[in-house]
Formats: structure tokens, sequence, C-alpha cells
């Protein structure tokens, strides 16, 4: 049974249709994270959720239970915001505790719910502070125990890592994932970071102009993107897209030839290759294509190297200390052709590695 459900939603704000037709399933143990650039829709989904906004059709199910019409207080949610939401007049305490204090719950039972979340958010010795006195990423384990405190049926989380630096970030991340464990229900994350959905997911649903573009795990969305904006949306850097013509075995990549093993009689004239920077070599011996070298960027373990090849421009990922390479360089590159993918002229995945593999 689907612990969170969507069936085909739609939320319009005058003539923008900002949820489209959006339909999936959340099982009770998922992280299931909302993916997308800014405007998407992920985070009217989010509320869509929560009861915030209401739907103008299709269904929404929490616990099986229809809550398409019901209001935030009737579906046992609990949300964080983006901003942490904190009451910047009450102690760290009282604002942990506030959710239970507005439905009477006796002070005994509150003292005790407070002191166990603050201990396994490791926030006790802030209990008398206010907002302002604690750091922001303080200030965001506060707003996680004030959610932690209802026992909810599903915490939606909006963007909760936004506003901290990027050491505190990375540590923060780290430590929601280990959370995620002990909270025992779904977890719906909304981001437009990348590396963050990657790192904490189960499930991804990757949005773009208010429709889902694929649903799956990380592993899913990284190896097997069912098209090219979610190709090129995953990854640091991300895919290569290289627009070619197809003829007999070959694609035609500006005015050379890359032949490939596989059957491509049944594929359109006009296609794209799809091919990620660490599937990319650079070979001494003659390779796939020939490329210039355009810029390279040490990153420590890594290094980007940016090629020009015809009229196309592309990046790989070499892990080596030392590129004996230099901008203006003749290279050749070669494919890892168990790792390319094809898409059509429309941009929709036709083959990918698994595919190429198999021939």
């Amino acid at each position: 049974m689907p612990w969170v459900e969507f069936v085909n939603v739609v939320k319009r704000f005058s003539d923008v249709t900002a949820v489209n037709n959006v339909s999936f399933s959340i099982e009770k143990h998922d992280f299931f994270t909302l993916l997308g650039p800014s405007g998407c829709g992920k985070t009217t989904t989010l509320r869509l959720i929560a009861g915030l906004e209401i739907p103008d059709d299709g269904k929404i199910f929490i616990a099986d239970q229809d809550v398409t019409y019901k209001l935030p207080k009737e579906r046992n949610v609990a949300m964080v915001f983006q901003n942490y939401a904190l009451y910047p007049h009450m102690t760290v305490r009282e604002n942990i505790s506030y959710p239970l204090v507005v439905r009477k719950i006796p002070k005994g039972e509150i003292e005790k719910r407070v002191r166990f979340v603050a201990e396994s958010l490791q926030i006790s010795q802030l209990l008398d502070r206010y907002p302002q006195q604690i750091s922001g990423g303080q200030q965001q384990r506060v707003a996680l125990a004030r959610a932690m405190i209802q026992t909810p049926t599903v915490f939606l989380l909006d963007e909760p890592l936004s506003n901290l630096d990027a050491k505190l970030r990375l540590e923060a991340r780290s430590f929601l994932k280990h959370l995620y464990t002990e909270l025992g229900t779904a977890v719906v994350y909304v981001t437009h970071d990348q590396a963050e959905a990657m790192a904490l997911s189960t499930k991804i649903a990757v949005m773009d102009n208010g429709c889902i573009k694929q649903i799956g795990s990380p592993k899913e969305i990284y190896n097997e993107p069912a098209n090219i904006f979610v190709a090129s949306f995953i990854g640091n850097p991300p895919m290569n897209i290289i627009p070619c013509k197809i003829s007999d075995r070959h694609f035609l990549v500006g005015e050379q030839r890359l032949q490939l093993p596989i059957p491509l009689t049944e594929l359109e004239e006009d296609a794209y290759l799809g091919i990620r920077p660490e599937n990319i070599q650079i070979v001494t011996a003659q390779g796939d294509l020939r490329a210039q070298i355009f810029v390279i960027e040490p990153l420590g373990v890594e290094t980007i190297i940016t090629f020009n090849v015809d009229s196309f421009q592309l990046k790989c990922l070499a892990f080596e200390d030392d590129i004996p390479y230099k901008p203006g360089d003749m290279i050749w590159i070669r494919f890892r052709r168990d790792k390319i993918h094809i898409f059509d002229k429309d941009g929709n995945r036709i083959q990918g590695s698994e595919t190429c593999d198999s021939h």
C-alpha cells in the first residue's frame, strides 16, 4: 500500500499550471526527493501534500486516507521550511514543544518528548537559548526537532539546507541521512541540488515545467536517464549531449564518423548521443574522435578537461595527478561503448548503456 499517493493532480495559479497531471506513489520508508530547477513545481507539490494548497483536479492520499480537501491539521504531517520559521520570541525549548502545547498534551509528556528529540539531534545544551543566539546549522536542527516531536505520518522538508554554508551543508546532509534511518516513516524532500538528491534519496522524482520527467533510484536516474532533460540535469559535470546523424552503423558527429557495435537500422536519421564525462578517455593511439583541448580545470582529485570536436564542446573527467596536455593540443578521445546513451530527435531515450552492453 502506498503511504503517499498523487493521482493525476493538477494545480493552477491563474494561467500558470504549476503541477500538471502529476501521479506518483511513495512507500512508508522512502526518502523521496522532488528535484528540479527553480519554478518547476516541486515546492507546490510539497505544499499540496501538506494541505497548504488545494488541487484543482486529481486526488491525494496519505496512509490510505483521501486527504485531497482536508486541512493541514487533519493530515498529521510535519513540514520544515526553507527559512526554518522559528519563533524569535520563544526559546528553543518553547519552539520545539509548541506543536504539542497547542494540542494540549500534558506538560510531563511534552517535557519527556522535548528531552528525547533534543538528545537525538544533539541540541540539549541549546534548550534555554533563543533562535538568534544559535547558528544556522543549530536552527536547522531545532526546526527538525519541532517536526519530529509530533511523530507525524510524513515529514516534508523544503530545501532545509539551502541557507547553510558549504561546509555546514555537507555536515547537515550526513546528519539528515543518519536521522532518516531513525524516523520510521516517509520523508518527502525538495531540492534543486542534485548532489543532495543523489546522496540522501531512496527515490528521486525529476521535475520540469510542472511535470515529472522520471522517477527512480539515484542509480537508475544517473545510469538510465529517460530523456535529455534528466541526463543533462543530473551529474557534475552533466552528461555530454551530442546532436548527430545516423548512417548505417555510424554516428556522424560533425565531419567525423563514430562506429558503434549496435544495430541502428530502426533509429531515425537525426538523434543525440549521450556520454558522461567520466566515460570519455584521452588516448595516445587513434581513438573514436579527433579533438582539440580548450581548457583544463584542476579540482584536486579530478580534472575537468573541455575540448572541441568540430563545432561541439565536450567535457571529460581525468583522475591522473599530472595531465600532460595544454590548451590547443590535438588529441584522440575514446568513448566507453557500454556507457553510451542514444536519444531520439525529441530527446527521449531509445537505447542506453545496458542495451549497448548486451550486443
